[in-house]
């Protein structure tokens, strides 16, 4: 698919909203395209048109755009340069790391849209964000640690030119990558990766308020929780596992033999499903013949469902 046919795709799939919403829409993401100067990777970045188009009408549903800032009335020239920065730059930021030197990955979000996507070396890239709230680097331990700073601007959709720019993230994982470590936390930002071919030793996963999607991770023990947020899991999980929910919700789609796996949960009043079993209510299920691959289950007012096939 070209950029033309995307975008065209795009606003067939965003007629439900103004026609100036649309112009402003198609406009960020031309302009986008622009910017990073690499068709395929922003396309694999952003998914199809039709999810794409999801997250603006949402964006637009939650946000009040003042029209009188489209003159630039009533806006400070100081307001103009900073685009609501407090004077911080937000160029586009890029880093890059070598496959060789990567052994673990810690990733920690506190507010912020996150894209993991697949390629051919570890990279970090950044849109509208200011280098001061972004921390990238690779410690002596061999972990590429990367997280925000400071709490992002969330003010996606403005029609000063800087500010349009949305807050984003964009990492590349090398395809087939192995790594010992991997840790993932999200505040209350949003995280999804595009299908992935990575397997890691041990992990830990945890999601507070926030939006986590990971499809491609093949690991041992990697123990999850989750708060109030949303926490969606592809891949295959080994070994003993904590798995925790409070009141949100979390999915597992497991490869694998189901009957290689056990488990042990404690209900609140909330529900629990492996493989189409429910539990639900205040209840606690213990099981005497406890398997290599075990889930020990804590769900409070969530939900938690686990698929092995």
């Amino acid at each position: 698919m070209t950029r033309e046919e995307y975008l065209n795709e795009l606003k067939s799939s965003i007629m439900s909203l103004t026609s100036d919403e649309q112009a402003e829409a198609i406009q960020y993401y031309s302009d986008y395209f622009d910017e990073a100067d690499d068709d395929e990777k922003v396309m694999r970045e952003l998914g199809t048109p039709e999810e794409l188009a999801k997250t603006i009408i949402e964006k637009f549903a939650n946000a009040l755009v003042d029209t009188k800032n489209a003159s630039g009335e009533g806006e400070s020239e100081e307001e103009k340069t900073s685009a609501s920065t407090d004077g911080c730059s937000i160029d586009a930021l890029y880093y890059e790391f070598k496959k060789s030197e990567v052994r673990n990955l810690s990733l920690d979000f506190g507010a912020a849209e996150v894209a993991l996507i697949e390629g051919d070396k570890y990279c970090v890239e950044t849109r509208g964000l200011p280098e001061e709230s972004l921390n990238c680097y690779l410690n002596k331990e061999g972990s590429l640690v990367v997280s925000n700073a400071h709490r992002f601007n969330l003010n996606f959709w403005s029609h000063n030119r800087r500010s349009r720019i949305v807050p984003r993230i964009l990492i590349t994982i090398p395809s087939g990558a192995s790594i010992e470590k991997l840790r993932i936390a999200v505040g209350a930002g949003k995280l999804v990766s595009k299908k992935l071919s990575v397997t890691c030793s041990s992990g830990n996963i945890d999601v507070g308020a926030g939006n986590l999607v990971l499809d491609g991770v093949f690991g041992g023990k990697i123990n999850m929780r989750c708060g109030m947020g949303n926490l969606e899991f592809k891949g295959s999980i080994t070994g003993q596992v904590n798995l925790d929910c409070g009141m949100g919700s979390m999915n597992l789609n497991l490869k694998g033999e189901a009957n290689s796996y056990s488990y042990d949960a404690k209900v609140g009043l909330g529900d629990f499903r492996f493989n189409g079993e429910k539990k639900s209510g205040v209840c606690q299920v213990y099981n005497n013949q406890k398997l290599a691959n075990h889930f020990s289950v804590n769900c409070g007012m969530g939900s938690v469902n686990i698929d092995v096939k």
